[in-house]
């Protein structure tokens, strides 16, 4: 039905998210890996779509190589000036044509680079998202 669900059935959906949580915490707990590790996992075998927004993945690509990104875009002659949201589109589009067949890896790959020099993780999980690699 569409609009907003009944008290029973949020009811009957919370009961089963419990359930859930409950057994991806003792998943995780027995196979020594990361809650979102086993999610990220179940979404990427059983979903129908990636659930990462791929612009925000470049997003946060783009900010850490902008000159590389912007090398690029006035390597196909477009002049960049002030770095906005059409330059950064332009520069999307670029790269995806780029590496037209490798894009969407290389940008998971970056953002796996990324967690390993995140601060504030503890050595365990350090440990856990090496052993991911």
């Amino acid at each position: 039905t569409v609009g907003r669900p009944s008290e029973a059935v949020l009811d009957m959906i919370q009961e089963g998210l419990d359930h859930i949580n409950a057994y991806l915490t003792d998943l995780a707990t027995h196979s020594g890996q990361p809650p979102q590790q086993i999610i990220d996992r179940f979404l990427k075998q059983y979903a129908r779509s990636n659930p990462t927004n791929n612009w925000n993945r470049y997003s946060k690509y783009f900010t850490h190589y902008t000159a590389w990104e912007l090398e690029r875009l006035r390597m196909s002659g477009v002049s960049t000036g002030s770095i906005d949201i059409m330059v950064h589109k332009k520069c999307y589009e670029l790269f995806k044509k780029e590496y037209h067949d490798m894009w969407q890896e290389i940008l998971v790959k970056f953002e796996e680079s990324t967690q390993y020099t995140e601060t504030g993780k503890t050595v365990s999980q350090q440990q856990q998202l090496f052993n991911k690699s």
